[in-house]
Formats: C-alpha cells, sequence, structure tokens
C-alpha cells in the first residue's frame, strides 16, 4: 500500500548539512540516549550508501551498553520473531561481539482493528499525503551522494515526518489506527526501552526512521533529552554479514513459511500479520544480498 511506503519517500527528500554534536554525558546520572532511523529493505540498495553493516558501524562508533530494537517482547527468539525488520534480528545477533545488550521493545496493534482502520482510510487524508512524494525519485539519487543516512537525520526531515503525522494522519482518528495506532505504539516503546535499562549508560534506539520524531518526543516526556546523532561512519558498500546472523535469518524464515503453510500453530492474529506482509520476500532478499 502507498501509504506505508510514504514515510520512507517523504524522510529522503531533500539533505541538510548536520551540525550536531553528540554529547557525552547527561546531567544527574540520567543515561545518554540516541536515536538511529533505518530504512529496512532499503539497506541493500548500493545507491543509498546505508547499508546494514554501516547501521551497526555506526552503532559500534556510538559505543552502546544497550540496543533497543524494533522487535515486540513477545516474538523475541520466537516463531514469529521472522515477522519483525531484518535489522533487528541482525542487531540481535550482534550484541554478544560488540558488547551490548539487545532489548526488544517494539508493541504492535491487533491485525484485525488496524485492518478494518486501514479498510475505511479517510480519503481526505490520502490527498493530503499525496503530494509529499511528489518529488521523490527526481531528488532520491541527489540526496543519497553521500549516504542517505544524513537525509533520514537531518532536522529538516525530521521536521517534515513530524508534520505529516501529527497534523495529518494523527489529526484523523481512524488513519492514526490503519497506521498502527502510532502514538501509542511510539509511547510503548520509549517506555519499553526505559523499563529496561538496568545499570546501561548509553543507550540506542533503533527503528524505521520515520518513528524518530516521535520516539524523541516520547522519551522528553519522560524527562530525558534524546540526541539524533550525526553520520559517524565511512559507506563502506559491504552487505556480508556474520554466519551466525545469516543462520538466524534462515532460521525465521523457515518458520514464516511452516506458520503460512498451517504447519507451525500461532495467534490468528500473527498469522494475519505475517501472511498479509512481505516478510518473507524480504528476509529472502536480506538472506540472498548478505550472503
Amino acid at each position: 500500500m502507498f501509504i506505508k511506503t510514504l514515510f520512507l519517500i517523504i524522510a529522503l527528500l531533500g539533505i541538510t548539512e548536520i551540525s550536531r554534536v553528540v554529547k557525552e554525558d547527561e546531567p544527574a546520572g540520567k543515561p545518554v540516549i540516541f536515536i538511529i532511523g533505518s530504512i529496512h529493505s532499503m539497506h541493500y540498495n548500493p545507491n543509498y550508501h546505508y547499508s546494514i553493516i554501516d547501521l551497526l558501524e555506526q552503532i559500534r562508533a556510538l559505543k552502546p551498553d544497550m540496543v533497543c530494537g524494533e522487535i515486540a517482547p513477545e516474538a523475541f527468539d520466537q516463531v514469529t520473531e521472522g515477522y519483525f525488520p531484518p535489522e533487528a534480528a541482525f542487531l540481535a545477533e550482534m550484541a554478544t561481539s560488540q558488547h551490548y545488550r539487545f532489548v526488544p521493545v517494539d508493541w504492535r496493534l491487533d491485525y484485525a482493528t488496524q485492518a478494518k482502520a486501514d479498510s475505511a482510510y479517510p480519503v481526505s487524508v490520502k490527498e493530503k499525503l499525496a503530494p509529499f512524494g511528489s518529488t521523490y525519485f527526481a531528488r532520491m539519487n541527489e540526496s543519497a551522494n553521500q549516504s542517505i543516512y544524513d537525509a533520514i537525520h537531518s532536522e529538516l526531515n525530521i521536521a517534515v515526518i513530524d508534520s505529516v503525522f501529527e497534523q495529518i494522519i494523527c489529526a484523523d482518528s481512524v488513519a492514526e489506527i490503519a497506521h498502527g495506532n502510532w502514538n501509542e505504539r511510539n509511547r510503548r516503546i520509549a517506555e519499553n526501552g526505559m523499563n529496561a535499562v538496568r545499570d546501561a549508560h548509553r543507550i540506542v534506539f533503533v527503528f524505521g526512521s520515520d518513528h524518530i520524531p516521535q520516539i524523541r518526543r516520547q522519551l522528553q516526556t519522560l524527562g530525558l533529552d534524546p540526541q539524533i546523532p550525526e553520520r559517524m561512519f565511512v559507506p563502506g558498500g559491504k552487505f556480508k554479514v556474520p554466519e551466525a546472523v545469516l543462520k538466524r535469518w534462515k532460521r525465521n524464515l523457515e518458520n514464516l513459511k511452516l506458520i503460512r503453510d498451517r504447519k507451525i500453530p500461532v495467534t490468528d492474529d500473527y498469522y494475519q500479520k505475517i501472511i498479509n506482509s512481505r516478510r518473507i520476500q524480504e528476509l529472502e532478499q536480506s538472506i540472498q544480498k548478505s550472503s
């Protein structure tokens, strides 16, 4: 559905210089928190200069104690793990070697509620969203000259994403539910992450780039000062991942196929989510491109 892909389009429109300086400490013993936007299957497009290995390099440069990833706790390391973005399982598998603790902090609305809202998606909201993607293809390569990371983390594009959600999508209750109960999802992401802090001092949230403004706002509501870090990696154009990651992805792919074929029992909610998504195809691509 074009609506679900629009936000990446918006995030890629234009590019500005990033002058932010990463602050090393927070007052009163508060943890140092960073938010990094991923681009899911588009990490495998070499034109964007932001591979899944570059994503790991960015995280490594921030030296986190804890990484909060885009997997719901009940699905983490379970048969439904493959329903979530492949880069999340990748970061989970790399946790031990990179010396951070991976925490699944996502939350998803039930399929039936979201699908019902999606079937009644307001035409007026679609019409308001349409202009934001109109120059996407014309400016995509321009934005990706150095790395698309710079574009999606610029304050200009973060503000655009924020205005689209806050002023258009979330201004309509049906549209907000169709987008997975957007505000509540991001509130729970922030809450789940901070509830798991324990002794962690440096924390990185890694979610799809359209989450950046909302996760930041939700963390600010909790009295924190999350940072959107500048790019700290040189794009390497590398896609090959360790064998352990490939093994985990292959296991997740096999589980999704067995669920699809009704050979592994799961809740009807997860069954519907899986068969109505492109996760099988996306995992196949991740395995092929990263081998």
